[in-house]
């Protein structure tokens, strides 16, 4: 996550002096940070959410048409969790080095061809790649938008402003809650095929907004220097630890030992190969210096465990133990959508974040103890209202958390940091769908449902107790 001494900036980018444009200048400010920029970067930072999600409502159809149980169709919904912690720090440095257009543009080529392969798949195997190369794809996307964004304020010499952030992590985090809704129409009315399918036109239509509108950047580093500064191996270990850690996840509650040691040992591994490397992917040195980032992963990895538990916990349970149809379940989780929505703008409001990082984290432990409660004759208005009360951490605070991090970050590391937090984003993902699994391993019903609650009732204290405890978020952030 280190970049070289000589880093220069964008194509035609004058010095970074930190000077505002004033004037004339102005114009040109509002029209770099305007419309042009943020369409095509919004448009494709929406599709590892959407994706993330659309595919819950499919599972059942995969799996009878395919014969295979629900531990096989997991993978359909883990694969991508993994393709994307994995890939969005490497996409984040690369975008860092080499220039945020040209990883943007292969992202949205990536989604366009898994959604050909996913279409067209005629294996459960063809399908599980498929979702690995979306999660790829699309996890290109955000790190790649944020870096723009600061390639494009420095150029101008101006702070990015923090609505610009905040615009584009809204319209990532609170389009989460559109995947179950859209993907219950696309089931019910043209069949699950389209789950896939719909990314082919999406990831063409990304990389044509970014063709006609993205400015073009000049990389950090000669292309010659990719190998020495993507730093392989660090990138292998950090990979394999991440992969191990879905193993173990995956094989709870009894994980084999050999699992368990060899995601430990790989870890201490990363640990000693980053502290030694010249250009480390992993700058550990500086997350120990810089607190506050490691605190925000955290922060991040509680809020979506419970978020991901919502959507793939409550979402079978309104179609098996309240008898939803897919469509009347997704829909229902739109209140989420329209409260994250909402309540998102607050989370760049103000210098200093802790509100907007304590009122979501009260939100998930008041929600989660709610869920303990609830029963297949629970009134739909009932469960309308506990699910939209999950829509405050997706939107206001985790825009919050960004926004730490995003300032919290060094300039010339802002696109690799911003792909940690979605690392901790997925890893949190990742375990949601191994609790989930084994509440409703009995059956999906009542107990099943108590249990989940309980389980998010316990994060959302420790995530109070992580918050009230972060001095830094009672200091002013200052944007750069």
């Amino acid at each position: 996550m280190t970049a070289p001494a000589h880093s220069a900036g964008a194509e035609g980018a004058p010095p970074r002096t930190g000077r505002r444009l004033v004037g004339g200048s102005a114009g040109r400010r509002a029209r770099d940070l305007g419309p042009r920029l943020l369409v095509p970067l919004c448009a494709g930072a929406v599709l590892n959410p959407v994706n993330s999600t659309m595919i819950a409502t499919a599972l059942s159809p995969i799996g009878r048409e395919f014969g295979v149980g629900a531990g096989a169709t997991a993978w359909l919904v883990s694969v991508m969790y993994l393709a994307s912690a994995i890939g969005q720090p490497v996409a984040g440095r690369l975008a860092d080095q080499f220039g945020p257009r040209r990883v943007f543009l292969a992202g949205g080529v990536l989604v366009a061809v898994a959604g050909v392969v996913g279409a067209l798949g005629p294996t459960f195997g063809w399908l599980v790649a498929a979702r690995a190369v979306v999660g790829l794809g699309t996890g290109a996307l955000y790190p790649a938008a944020v870096a723009m964004v600061r390639e494009q304020a420095d150029r101008l010499g101006v702070p990015a402003p923090a609505r610009v952030l905040g615009l584009l992590n809204t319209a990532s985090l609170v389009t989460l809650t559109v995947g179950p809704p859209l993907g219950g129409v696309l089931v019910d009315t043209v069949g699950w095929r389209a789950v896939f399918a719909i990314n082919a036109p999406l990831g063409l239509l990304v990389t044509a907004l970014g063709l006609l509108y993205l400015p073009r950047s000049r990389p950090r580093v000669r292309a010659a220097a990719v190998w020495r500064l993507l730093d392989v191996p660090g990138v292998a270990l950090f990979s394999g630890a991440v992969t191990l850690l879905l193993l173990v996840l995956t094989a709870l509650p009894r994980p084999p030992w050999p699992l368990l040691l060899g995601f430990a040992g790989c870890l201490l591994l990363l640990v000693l190969t980053e502290l030694r490397s010249r250009h480390p992917f992993l700058d550990v040195r500086m997350l120990a210096r810089n607190l506050p980032l490691p605190v925000a992963y955290l922060r991040v990895m509680l809020t979506f465990l419970v978020v991901y538990g919502v959507l793939f916990g409550v979402t079978p349970w309104l179609q098996e133990g309240r008898g939803l149809s897919a469509t009347a379940a997704g829909m229902l989780l739109l209140g989420m959508s329209a409260v994250g929505t909402i309540a998102s703008l607050a989370g760049v409001r103000g210098s200093r974040p802790l509100w907007p990082l304590l009122v979501p984290a009260l939100g998930v432990l008041a929600g989660s103890l709610a869920l303990t409660v609830l029963d297949s004759a629970t009134p739909i208005a009932v469960l309308a209202v506990v699910v939209a009360v999950f829509g405050l951490p997706n939107g206001m605070g985790q825009v919050a958390n960004q926004v730490v991090v995003y300032r919290a970050a060094p300039v010339e590391q802002v696109g690799a940091a911003i792909g940690l937090s979605r690392t901790a984003q997925y890893t949190g993902a990742m375990i949601a769908t191994s609790v989930t699994g084994l509440a409703y391993a009995p059956g999906v019903g009542d107990p099943g449902l108590h249990t989940l609650g309980w389980v998010f009732s316990a994060v959302g204290f420790v995530l109070v107790v992580v918050t009230v405890v972060d001095r830094s978020l009672r200091r002013p952030v200052i944007g750069r």
